[in-house]
């Protein structure tokens, strides 16, 4: 009688392949906030603090060439775990700083809350992005003009606003110019790539002016 082994899978199964992708995601999100929360208590580094553009990048690196699901939800895991790393280390940041003077930050969990409901609504949208980007069809070209037109948006706030070219400016440019090398290398449409974001520049200045006004709101009440 001839006996039947059982092949043992050469992959993990799938639900454990997504857990550590979104445990990735997660890590990567509070590495960022914890270098985000080093640059907001150091110059020159502070304007990284304030720019859209990193987190941007990072929601949408995430979700590149990932499956629809991850797609979605790598993205929100790593925006999840930065608004509160973010948060947190600016208090961890601020009594350290300040422990001489008896100084002490509290912690705003309503705060938290809406930032983390805001950060499921643009992990959903930087995912689509970053899902969309390196498909060789318009849509391909639309997605990475969107994340391009974002940056380029980003780069020219800060520049406004400081008057200056400071790093925020810089990382923003750099992060646009390595988003259209990737993503047009997949989706083949370098052209109608750099064509759109023309438009998506103007739309993306909207977008990116959007955190300062909804962090004034939840400092000064709707």
């Amino acid at each position: 009688m001839a006996l039947r082994s059982r092949a043992t899978p050469s992959q993990p199964p799938q639900a454990r392949a997504w857990a550590l992708t979104l445990l990735m995601a997660g890590t990567i999100g509070v590495a960022v906030a914890t270098a985000t929360v080093y640059a907001n208590y150091n110059d020159p580094w502070r304007p990284l603090a304030h720019s859209l553009g990193l987190w941007a990048v990072m929601a949408s690196a995430v979700a590149f060439r990932r499956p629809p699901v991850l797609a979605i939800g790598a993205p929100i895991a790593s925006l999840g775990t930065a608004v509160v790393t973010f948060y947190v280390g600016l208090k961890v940041g601020h009594d350290i700083r300040w422990a001489d003077s008896g100084s002490h930050m509290s912690i705003n969990w309503d705060r938290i809350g809406s930032w983390l409901v805001l950060a499921v609504v643009a992990g959903v949208a930087f995912g689509l992005l970053g899902f969309f980007a390196p498909r060789p069809e318009w849509k391909g070209a639309a997605a990475t003009a969107a994340l391009m037109g974002l940056l380029v948006a980003d780069a020219y706030r800060q520049f406004s606003r400081n008057r200056d070219i400071d790093v925020s400016v810089i990382v923003d440019v750099l992060a646009a110019l390595a988003v259209f090398v990737i993503a047009t290398r997949d989706n083949k449409r370098p052209l109608s790539t750099l064509g759109l974001t023309i438009a998506a520049s103007a739309l993306g200045l909207v977008a990116v002016s959007a955190p300062d006004f909804i962090e004034q709101g939840l400092i000064e009440g709707f």
